[in-house]
Order: C-alpha cells, then structure tokens, then sequence
C-alpha cells in the first residue's frame, strides 16, 4: 500500500511539474535585456525616450513583450509593448517614447520580459555588407537590402543599434522608408538617422535585424476615460486631446529627420460607420482610412522632412456605454431570482435530509 501510495505520490509530482512548465512559458533565463544595453534619456524634442535590445538566445523564434516602469516624482508610468518576432540567437532594438515623463530626475526601473516560443522560420531578406553601406559625416546610415528567398515578405523594418566611441550605446533607429514589400531577388535602398542630439557622437551601426512593424502606444482621456491608440512611425507624436465633443483628436507632431516619412494610427473601432478627417497645420492632408484583421481604424498620411505639425483628426463616434449599462442592470433581478430559486431547492433539500436523520435516529433509540 505505501508504495502504491509513494508511486501515486510521483506521478502527482510529475504531472504538476509538467503542467507548471507548459503553463507558464513565458519566463527563461534565455531572454533578456543587456544592462548595458537600457537607458532612457530627453530626445532633441525634449519627448523622454527609452532605448534597448532584447537578446535571444534560444534555438526557436520567439515573440517578446517588455514591461518599462518609470518613476516620476509620485506617480509611476509604465507601458506593456509586443516587439517583432526574434529569431534564434538574434538581437532586436527597441525605442519607446513617454511623452508624460517631465522630470529629469525621473528613475527608470529594470525592465521585465516576456516571451512566447513560436514556429517562424528566420527571414531571407539580409542587409547587404558591402561598400554600399555606408555611415555619413552627419552620423546617418544608408545601406542596401535583398530578399534572397523564394517568396515576397512585406511590410518590413529594419532595425539597428547605433554606439559611439568605446562601443558606448547611444541609441537604437530603424529605416524612415516604408518598405511595403520585397519579391524575391530584389534590392531595396534603406535610411536610418539617429536621434540628432548623438548626431555627432555616432561612430559605427550593429545589430541589424529584420522585422515587422514597431508600434509606439499612446492615450488620450475623454469623458474622463483612457482612449488608448498606436502608430507607426519614425517621427514622434504627442497628444494634445479630445476636444469637448469627443469626436475630434488633437495631436503634435515632430519628425527631426531631413528626410520625409509617414505616420501609420491605429484607432479601436467604434462602428463601421466612422469617416474620418485629417488636418496638418489647419491645412487638408492627404490621407488613408483603412480597416485591419482585427477590426481596428488605420489612418496613414505622409509627413514632411524636419517638420513640426499640429494634427487634428476628426470623426470619431463614441461609444454608447449607457444603454449597455442598462442592459446589464435589467439583466440583474434575473440573475438574483435565479440564486434564490437555488438556494430555496438548497435548503429543502438539507432540509427534507435533516428530518429523515431525525427520524431515523428516533426510531433506532
């Protein structure tokens, strides 16, 4: 009998172990964020940036989300950010800006990582190593790509960090092209600027990698709640906010570079009937309205090269909390006559038992 129980004992031990490793993968000593590799600092923009590289050193592909906490004076600011998928003993850079952070003193927390193993076969497009790449005197990269695959991959970033002397880590760029796609054998041109401020400083560019899109999260308040929204892009966008009517966004915009980019919103979708309306510098833009897999609003425009914008981007409908909270609230009483209904059979029953014992036991005595 014991060593029935001792066997069962084991299987129990291994069963749980087995349950704990499948049902907690995101957490490995295998992925990380170097030390020496994390920093926050004030851009040229005065918008309070936080750059870094996640390191992967598993043998599979794997999708990593970072957790960032900084400590600004009483208050704590912190975002959750997916990155692009790593492939195996792969880097990627990743720079994320916090428009809200205003002092100086302000403490950036180590940072937290999390990861999912996935099946994804490394891409075929490569940086090309040759004469064509090239740092210039202004501190700016351009280099080549080429899909050497046998399939196109599309919307593609390419990402870099970018050091100064004595391989000190400045700051991490990523291409201002927007590269839609790539067909096989084909060769595309690409740009990364670093930050002006290290403009002077920058020395050399490593840690290539090739991925998707990065995608920067903000939030505006309306009727006193967080409207959270995302965009893509190389130029930085601030809110400024909702207007009374919470249908119209107001936003500032700074791209430092020389070169033009574009900007890439994404919005939650509140209906299908949403149109929306874009001015840059209370001049018509040019724009793009789009609808994604998941169902969120894409607004997309161009933006010119070392610009400052004010943005406005109108149309969008809020969305009807009070009749759902009526709904809710008429559901209620169903939901309350359906407990006492239970705990009127609940009782009868213990009941109805109660009394049986009794009279049993009188009977036996």
């Amino acid at each position: 009998m014991w060593l029935l129980l001792d066997f069962d004992i084991k299987n129990m031990v291994i069963v749980l172990s087995l349950f704990f490793a499948f049902s907690f993968p995101l957490v490995s000593g295998e992925v990380w964020i170097p030390d020496d590799e994390f920093y926050g600092y004030f851009d040229s923009n005065g918008v309070y940036t936080v750059v870094g590289v996640v390191r992967n050193t598993e043998d599979s592909s794997i999708l990593p989300t970072i957790e960032i906490k900084i400590n600004d004076a009483d208050r704590q600011v912190s975002t959750v950010q997916q990155l692009p998928i790593v492939f195996p003993h792969r880097d990627i850079p990743f720079k994320l800006k916090f428009s809200e952070i205003t002092s100086h003193d302000a403490v950036l927390e180590k940072p937290n990582v999390f990861f999912e193993k996935i099946i994804k076969l490394p891409s075929n497009v490569q940086v090309v190593y040759d004469k064509t790449l090239v740092k210039h005197k202004d501190g700016h990269l351009t280099g080549r790509i080429i899909n050497q695959g046998n399939a196109t991959e599309f919307d593609l970033k390419v990402y870099a960090t970018i050091h100064g002397e004595n391989n000190k880590f400045l700051d991490v760029g990523k291409n201002a092209e927007k590269i839609d796609k790539i067909e096989p054998g084909q060769i595309l041109e690409f740009t990364i600027y670093p930050d002006p401020l290290f403009a002077p400083e920058v020395n050399y560019y490593s840690c290539f990698a090739i991925g998707d899109e990065t995608i920067v999260p903000l939030y505006a308040t309306r009727d006193g709640e967080k409207f959270n929204f995302r965009y893509d892009s190389t130029a930085a966008f601030t809110v400024v906010g909702f207007d009374e009517s919470g249908t119209t966004l107001h936003l500032d915009g700074i791209n430092s570079f020389k070169v033009p980019t574009y900007v890439n919103f994404e919005f939650p979708r509140a209906s299908d009937e949403e149109n929306f309306n874009v001015l840059v510098n209370d001049r018509q833009a040019e724009f793009i309205q789009s609808q994604d897999e998941e169902g969120n609003w894409h607004v997309a425009f161009d933006v010119s090269g070392a610009s400052q914008s004010k943005i406005v981007i109108s149309g969008f409908e809020k969305t009807q909390s009070e009749p759902l909270l009526q709904s809710k609230a008429d559901e209620t009483p169903d939901y309350a006559f359906l407990y006492y209904v239970v705990a009127a059979v609940i009782a009868s029953i213990l009941g109805t038992l109660l009394y049986k014992y009794n009279a049993r036991k009188k009977l036996t005595t």
